[in-house]
This record gives structure tokens, sequence and C-alpha cells, in this order.
């Protein structure tokens, strides 16, 4: 079984097809103790054709809205890309295997994951947090969450930050990084990143148009991250 490690979260600072019979897509268990897990991360692209993105956001809501009543959920949203009209990502968080496991079963999910899976192309990737556990696998995941400070500047905020995209998807070892939205928080932004390796990463915070970028994003917005090896 493929499993996927992370290290403990870090602040950024600087440093399956659906068909018509579309079955749920479920995360591998994890084989640790639960005792051990800190903490479980789904990140779940789905592409769909621009004019499916509006029902599929309805559907993911709904999703969302009954997935939050979940015992053991910490996070659950979808963002929606601001540079790629196709692009959608169910953001999920669990404290543990079981939650996660349960949710799965649930009523909401069984119902509304095929319908959404039915309108385009979603695949998952799950991290886990595992207490003491070394990280593995040379690509680098960070999911950065920006909230602007007042709403007002929402959009100074936003123009400053895909001027980063734009500047950084030229970087050396960039394999994704992208300006996100969520469907629920019209406040919550996310750069959602993956780097070809720490070296590259380290490059893309010395270059000047993230030392220049960053700093004036942070005058207004809070910026956090987790990052993830996979």
């Amino acid at each position: 079984m493929k499993k996927i490690f992370i290290a403990a979260i870090a602040a950024l600072a600087l440093s399956a097809c659906g068909s018509k019979q579309a079955q749920p897509v479920e995360a591998e268990p994890v084989e640790e103790a639960a005792t051990e897990v800190e903490f479980i991360r789904l990140n779940v692209p789905v592409k769909v054709e621009a004019a499916k993105v509006e029902a599929t956001v309805d559907l993911a809501k709904q999703l969302i809205e009954a997935s939050l009543k979940d015992n053991g959920v910490m996070e659950y949203d979808m963002f929606k890309s601001m540079t790629r009209p196709d692009y959608l990502l169910i953001y999920e968080t669990w404290k543990d295997q079981p939650s996660l496991d349960a949710h799965s079963a649930a009523d909401h999910f069984t119902t509304l994951v095929p319908k959404i899976q039915e309108q385009g192309e979603m695949t998952i990737e799950q991290f886990v947090k595992v207490a003491g556990q070394e990280m593995e696998g040379e690509a680098i995941r960070v999911n950065c969450h920006i909230v602007p400070k007042d709403p007002a500047q929402k959009e100074a905020v936003v123009k400053l930050a895909k001027e980063l995209v734009e500047a950084t998807q030229k970087d050396a070892g960039m394999v994704e990084y992208d300006l996100l939205e969520s469907v629920t928080r019209p406040n919550e932004l996310m750069i959602y990143e993956t780097w070809k390796d720490q070296a590259s990463l380290d490059a893309h915070s010395q270059a000047e148009h993230f030392t220049t970028l960053l700093p004036q994003i942070k005058e207004l917005a809070d910026v956090n991250a987790d990052k993830f090896k996979k």
C-alpha cells in the first residue's frame, strides 16, 4: 500500500475519473495505530468543464454543509481556481482514520460524491501526520492559506497573489502553483503549490518575485501554510 507521510506543520513565511456508475473515491486506510496519527489531510482535485462548475460547486456545498457536522472533522471546504475555470479542490482534514472511515460511509458522502464524480475527473491525495514519523519522498506540497485582514483589501491581495503565481510558474522545479478561492468563505484564499524537491522550493523562497511580493501580501493578509513531503 502506498503511504504518504508528512512532517510537522510549518509556517510558509519564507521557507479516478467519474462515470455513469461512479463510485465514491475512498482514501487508503492508515496502517499505523490510530493513537499515533495526529491528523489526516485530503487534497481532492476535481476537474470539470466550465459549464459544469456551478452544478459541481452546488453539490460540493451540500457535501460540505453535511460533512462539517461529522465527528472528527477539522476542516472541510472546496476551493475554486482563480486562474483555471475548470479546476476545483476539495480540501479536508480529519482527526484520525476512524473519523474518515465513518465519513466515507455516511449517507451524504455515498449520495453526493458519486454525483460530483459524474461532473468530471476526481483524484485524491492523502497525507498523514504520524507522531515521530520521518518524512519520505521528494516532492513538496504546500497548502498556503491567505485571509485578507480587511475584506475590502481582498482585491489588492488577489492582484498581488496573481502576480506571484504568474512569476512563480516560470521557476525551475515548479510542478503546480495556483491561486484558489473558497466557495463557502469568500474572504479565504489559498496558494496551492507542488515542488519537485526541497531545493526547488528553497530557490523559489529566495527569488526576487517571492521576497518582493510575499511581504506585500502579508501586510494585507494573514498567511499560514502546511508543508508536506510526498
